[in-house]
């Protein structure tokens, strides 16, 4: 059964009616003769409206005709809609085919549906192919029908980013009622979720009615969260208390979800997360790990020793509760299968082929990104063919050759897409300046650099060979006997050709000292 998104687009609707007429929710309820938990209930999409319902909000917000029919259609259809879980993982467009990974899809099916570490983690660059096992991971878990929590890590996200957002989504996916029965016991869940706070509360108020004997304990955790959360001056006192409840609330959610069954839960860019989400996803899977599948994914070199999230996953790995997976380039065979998945019907020369497995040097994204970039540009040059375009143009009143390629665009006799460009220098950001420029020096070296070319004594080698090990952590660099060489010929050529003729003049008759020169970025 594929996974749904419960979208409240009546509630959506009718708070911007109600705020079009300028109304507040309570000034609206006096209006409609209805209470205010009503039109809050009826805007986050816990309640659904009745006809008499209908008709005295209509008449309160003073609706035209057109606007009338529009309410009570959002409120009878436009409530579900099919929408993958995990839309939103940075995958460019649908999920393409995946070619190679046996060892990976074995050790994932393996992992979602038998016993062992709770989480698997794969590490790798970017465009690796990450993201797209993390899809895999939801497919299939989807497949064999375990409930998923899906989310994405941003740079300077919210606190508790990216597992606020899985669990934030799943609320959207399900109906009220069923998620009325999930928020059972999971007061201080609307301290991570504030949208939850009526939700949650009204949960609360069944609890203190009934025979259970559990039922005061709960009523005071209620009282109390609900005055944590909405009494600023107890923001400050109550801190720890509000952080522990929270954590139980939400490992007393993730059992409501999960019930008898499992749980899969797939993080990708966990290397974003800060210390408050690294303590939360350690929580729960030492809280939960007899049922809970976690699969996440950490880009090379942006997880620092050291840093929470790296301690996290020491202390859980001592407890074997972590596996991690370092992800490799493809074969030449995969490379080649992988070209020709992309390009489907199309047709690509054995020389296109060659330049594109040779510049991607395996790495899933180039090889995609490389083989879309040339079956665009046969197809405008064919265009041109067919419909007998002259060479030249007058654009502006300026003589424009049709076939020219934009300035920079080609590598080697390659078309590379803008946006590759762009996150080739937006990798290598990463790196301290000083690193950067001694890459763009490598760059114009050859394919493969000693530390003798770069460096006029011992003492400077020591500094040559820091820099290089920054560049080897992010897996830029590969070190081998002879010394260190691009991972991907693709970076090299970029770098190379990102510098103007005069710079790679100067620098190649050896007579500039770059050691010593202005430090500039990719």
């Amino acid at each position: 059964m594929p996974a749904q998104e419960w979208e409240d687009s009546f509630g959506t609707l009718l708070a911007r009616l109600r705020r079009a007429a300028g109304l507040t929710q309570e000034q609206l309820a006096d209006r409609a003769e209805l209470s205010v938990r009503a039109i809050s209930s009826l805007e986050c999409g816990s309640r659904h409206p009745r006809r008499l319902t209908l008709d005295r909000l209509a008449a309160a917000l003073d609706l035209t005709g057109a606007q009338r029919t529009g309410l009570r259609s959002a409120a009878a259809h436009g409530r579900r809609r099919t929408v993958p879980v995990g839309a939103l993982l940075p995958i460019a467009g649908p999920a393409g085919p995946l070619v190679g990974r046996r060892t990976e899809l074995a050790e994932l099916h393996a992992h979602l549906t038998g016993n062992g570490s709770a989480v698997l983690s794969y590490d790798g660059e970017a465009g690796i192919g990450k993201s797209r096992l993390l899809a895999e991971a939801i497919a299939l878990g989807t497949r064999i029908g375990m409930p998923v929590l899906a989310g994405v890590g941003r740079r300077d996200s919210d606190p508790y980013s990216p597992l606020a957002a899985a669990l934030a989504d799943h609320v959207r996916r399900t109906p009220p009622s069923a998620l009325a029965a999930m928020l059972r016991g999971c007061a201080g869940l609307e301290l991570l979720l504030p949208e939850l706070h009526p939700a949650v509360r009204g949960r609360s108020r069944v609890a203190e009615a009934s025979p259970d004997p559990a039922a005061p304990s709960e009523r005071s955790r209620s009282r109390f969260v609900a005055e944590a959360s909405t009494d600023p001056g107890n923001r400050g006192s109550t801190a720890p208390q509000d952080r522990r409840l929270m954590f139980e609330a939400v490992g007393r959610f993730l059992d409501n979800i999960a019930g008898t069954g499992r749980l899969l839960l797939v993080l990708d860019d966990l290397h974003w997360a800060g210390p408050d989400t690294a303590e939360l996803v350690a929580y729960l899977v030492r809280r939960c790990w007899p049922y809970l599948r976690v699969v996440t994914a950490c880009r090379t070199g942006d997880v620092v020793p050291g840093t929470p999230l790296a301690l996290c996953a020491a202390d859980l790995a001592r407890l074997h509760l972590v596996r991690g997976r370092r992800l490799a380039p493809l074969t030449p065979p995969e490379a080649d299968a992988l070209i020709t998945a992309t390009a489907g019907e199309a047709t690509l020369s054995d020389s296109a082929r060659a330049r594109i497995a040779r510049l991607s040097g395996g790495l899933p994204l180039f090889l995609v990104e490389l083989t879309r970039a040339t079956l665009d540009r046969q197809a405008v040059q064919e265009q041109a063919i067919n419909t007998q375009t002259v060479n030249t143009q007058t654009v502006d009143g300026r003589a424009v050759d049709g076939r020219a390629a934009e300035p920079g665009s080609t590598v080697a006799g390659q078309a590379v897409p803008w946006h590759l460009r762009m996150a080739v220098v937006h990798q290598l950001s990463a790196l301290p300046e000083p690193v950067v420029l001694l890459l763009r020096r490598m760059a114009l070296a050859g394919p493969t650099v000693s530390v003798g070319q770069l460096a006029t004594d011992e003492r400077d080698a020591e500094l040559v060979l820091d820099k290089l090990d920054a560049a080897r952590r992010y897996r830029i660099l590969d070190e081998t006997r002879y010394g260190f060489r691009f991972r991907y010929p693709l970076v090299r050529e970029i770098l190379a050709t990102g510098m103007g003729p005069n710079r790679r003049r100067l620098w190649r008759s050896g007579s500039a000292d770059v050691r010593h020169a202005p430090v500039r970025t990719a």
